[in-house]
């Protein structure tokens, strides 16, 4: 689970929040009913949450827009076609796009009221999708 953090750590203008806990992590899963994949897990280890240049994915934060649990309940009551196995890794802020994630790494968006597309392979291969 390196590469996640050494693809976080290359985002240009990185704010990482407090780096999470294992209790933090395991009582943040317990609240969503699911598992969080290891490369989740291991982003929320080193950095809790971050923002960088266009950027904000959710985690273990104060904040009730940064806070995966927060984030994760908000948008599956905005949109029932979105399965409870997938936690909201971000809220792009256009046109009602989600980023999500599943316990095997794999990533998919949503638009309002539609089923997930899946498009990334892991977080990290999104974070390169973003990039470019």
């Amino acid at each position: 689970m390196i590469s996640i953090i050494n693809a976080i750590k290359e985002l240009p203008d990185l704010l990482p929040l407090i780096p999470a806990s294992n209790i933090e992590i395991s009582d943040a899963e317990l609240q969503l009913c699911l598992r969080f994949s290891e490369e989740y897990k291991s982003y929320l280890a080193e950095f809790g949450a971050v923002l960088a240049d266009g950027i904000e994915l959710t985690g273990i934060a104060k904040s009730e827009h940064r806070n995966v649990v927060s984030v994760t309940k908000q948008e599956w009551e905005l949109n029932s076609q979105v399965p409870h196995n997938l936690y909201a890794v971000e809220n792009v802020g256009i046109e009602g796009i989600i980023i999500w994630q599943d316990c095997n790494g794999f990533v998919y968006q949503t638009t309002p009221n539609s089923t997930p597309l899946k498009i990334a392979e892991s977080l990290e291969d999104y974070l390169k999708i973003c990039r470019k």
